[in-house]
């Protein structure tokens, strides 16, 4: 629906107590004095045009407990007497603006009695323009929040030590946004937390031990800061739920802790570009949620959680694959990716890797893993996107890599990998680029007759034998003249000791001669 609603359309509706036009691009153009005749306890009017200035006749709803006014382009700062209201509110959505200023002290005069509480509160403030402390929201806000949205503004400054006062908390969100210092020890008392997303920010210093106390969580997401140390063991003892881990863009070093095979609900692992270091443990193997291929097997469902029997809350995450980074939100239970690129990892890459057949991105990518490419690759038949560059792999490509049908995205570039690509149509329609910097040959990169023009065709298909031949021919010979040559040279010296007396004295007239030159020179 499209249009401008007046303050002339509600004259007569006095009894009117839930109004919901969400998702309509409606205009609403009221005097700015107006005091409607109704009194709501639910308003839903996302993406309607509110904007430019904050609905000042919200001030008359006193009994308002479900707000959301998203993105309805309203770019200005929250009046007071709005801030001093938020305690009433189990809802409350101002999303998708680009409102600024700082959240002030907040008043407890307006806090309703305990029992008066709604049981359960959704704030969410994201993409907008808030800057400041976040310490006022945190040690003198609701408290009784379960879902905290805070991402996408200019927070700035270190995260409270309140977090004892929110016991409640399921869902908490301050990615993408300038905090800083290292994480205080009272977060560990958020046994409730289903959520919590840091990513994007500059905290720095360790994982406090306390954090192993938030054993309910099933995402987490502390990507793009500069947090140091080892990653806890107990990451995959004591968050047994987990279905989302991403470390990725920190100064994490040491080994990825085996205690992660654990994780049997991870679906998306991502600790790409920090400092790790070992071997990929065999028991990799163990993500039963990857390995499966029927979405319908598993039993969390991280693409939302509902908060209330009035709405639910989508979780998010974002995910590196085919080069870029995607946001997922309604369909992230269906995501499967691993990405360890940009460490230091070496040996082998595991051959258990390749039971996790509901894998669709993996990027092993800037490391240092050495060998052969998995055989039983092809078995990984829900892949998507594979990176393996810029690493030392050697020998063949795999065959069974041809019967990777849903594979879009491929890069091998920069190891050492011999022979002929495999053929099929999936991977003659990848770039050369994806194989440069190898020694390979075949579509897409030149034929192999012609890349290697000192080898002939042989049309019975032998031309592999024939070089194994010549090799071998070339190393007896070799061994069998330096053989001759010795003795040819030694044997008579050995034998005559009048051929021995003549070769030093040519050797002392020789030395000789040569030492009157160097004299002549100098």
């Amino acid at each position: 629906m499209s249009g401008t609603l007046s303050e002339n359309h509600f004259v007569n509706l006095t009894k009117l107590t839930s109004f919901s036009t969400s998702g309509n691009p409606l205009i609403l153009q009221v005097n700015p004095n107006w005091v409607p005749p109704f009194q709501l306890d639910t308003l839903k009017l996302r993406s309607c045009h509110l904007g430019p200035h904050f609905p000042s006749w919200l001030h008359s709803q006193k009994h308002l407990s479900f707000l959301d006014i998203s993105n309805t382009r309203i770019s200005h700062t929250i009046p007071r007497w709005f801030w001093n209201s938020i305690f009433q509110y189990k809802y409350l959505n101002l999303s998708s603006n680009q409102i600024y200023g700082e959240i002030p002290n907040l008043d407890f005069r307006y806090r309703p009695s305990p029992l008066l509480r709604p049981p359960s509160s959704i704030l969410d403030f994201s993409n907008n323009g808030f800057s400041g402390s976040i310490f006022h929201l945190i040690c003198n806000g609701l408290k009784i929040t379960s879902y905290l949205q805070l991402s996408k503004n200019n927070f700035s400054g270190d995260i409270p030590d309140c977090w004892m006062n929110w016991p409640g908390l399921g869902m908490l969100n301050l990615g993408n946004n300038n905090l800083t210092g290292s994480l205080p020890t009272s977060i560990g008392t958020l046994s409730s937390l289903l959520t919590l997303n840091l990513r994007n920010n500059r905290f720095s210093g360790v994982i406090p031990e306390s954090f192993q106390n938030c054993s309910s969580l099933v995402s987490l997401d502390m990507g793009e800061n500069e947090f140091v140390g080892n990653i806890p063991t107990w990451m995959g003892e004591r968050f047994s739920g987990l279905s989302i881990l991403i470390l990725r863009s920190n100064k994490f070093h040491g080994d990825l802790p085996i205690q992660l095979c654990r994780l049997t609900s991870l679906q998306i692992l991502d600790v790409a570009y920090n400092n790790l270091s070992g071997t990929i443990p065999r028991c990799i193997g163990n993500f039963t949620a990857i390995a499966t291929t029927d979405s319908s097997l598993l039993g969390n469902a991280i693409s939302y959680i509902a908060m209330m029997d009035e709405s639910e809350v989508v979780v998010d995450a974002s995910v590196v694959t085919k080069g870029s980074m995607v946001e997922y939100n309604s369909i992230l239970n269906l995501v499967r990716s691993i990405d360890i690129s940009k460490n230091n990892f070496s040996g082998e890459i595991p051959m258990e890797l390749t039971n996790l057949k509901g894998l669709q991105s993996l990027n092993l990518s800037h490391n240092f893993f050495t060998s052969k490419i998995p055989e039983k690759i092809g078995d990984m038949k829900s892949i998507e996107s594979l990176d393996f560059s810029a690493n030392q792999l050697s020998g063949k490509i795999p065959q069974s890599m041809s019967s990777l049908s849903f594979l879009n995205h491929l890069n091998l570039s920069n190891n050492h990998l011999t022979g002929k690509i495999p053929s099929s149509t999936q991977l003659q329609s990848f770039d050369a680029s994806c194989f440069a910097g190898n020694n390979l040959c075949g579509a897409p990169l030149p034929n192999c007759n012609e890349n290697n023009p000192l080898v002939p065709e042989d049309p019975n298909g032998n031309g592999n034998e024939d070089e194994d031949e010549v090799d071998w021919l070339l190393y007896v010979s070799l061994a069998l003249g330096f053989v001759v040559g010795f003795w040819c040279f030694i044997g008579p010296l050995l034998v005559s000791r009048r051929w021995r007396y003549k070769y030093c004295h040519f050797l002392d007239g020789f030395i000789e001669e040569f030492g009157c030159f160097v004299r002549r020179c100098y």
